[in-house]
């Protein structure tokens, strides 16, 4: 019986662990999402990088859920710009975490870089969900603000995950 029930408080602990350290890295999307690179558009900030590094270290579950929020997070705090639409949009972002985790547990050493633009992709990619609003003239405008605000978010993730890589856990 002690067995059993070191088993279950091991199995609580992991789970406490996984909803704290989604928490944490949610909270620094929040922090990130203040920092913003130029575009008409105020979503486009540096709340992708903590998402990104956590698929790359953490894996899909976390890289997901990182990414969704945070984009609902930054959505928020920039006022809604293209209202209903941030929605799928953080549904799309949580795809792209989930594809960097993914991508990046093929390979263990240089998963990373592949994941990342396979992030990248999808992140930018995400811009014909907002054609609604800006039309399509001014989503071909956008695509390449976004391609670089996701490709910034992407370096910041992967210097912080090869300088950490095997460090934590």
């Amino acid at each position: 019986m002690s067995e059993k029930a070191n088993a279950n408080e091991a199995i609580k602990a992991s789970a406490s662990w996984i909803i704290a350290r989604i928490a944490i890295f949610s909270a620094l999307t929040v922090v990130g999402s203040f920092i913003k690179t130029p575009s008409p558009i105020p979503t486009v900030a540096f709340d992708s990088s903590p998402g990104f590094f956590a698929a790359l270290y953490f894996g899909v579950l976390d890289g997901a859920l990182v990414c969704g929020i945070g984009h609902i997070a930054t959505s928020v705090i920039s006022g809604f710009p293209l209202g209903i639409l941030h929605l799928p949009i953080a549904l799309g972002m949580t795809v792209a975490g989930a594809a960097i985790g993914f991508v990046n547990k093929l390979n263990k050493k240089w998963g990373f870089i592949p994941g990342l633009i396979v992030g990248v992709a999808i992140n930018t990619a995400l811009v014909v969900l907002a054609v609604p609003v800006i039309t399509w003239a001014g989503a071909i405008a956008f695509a390449p603000l976004l391609l670089l605000g996701a490709a910034l978010n992407a370096i910041v993730a992967a210097i912080v995950y090869v300088a950490l890589r095997g460090r934590l856990r």
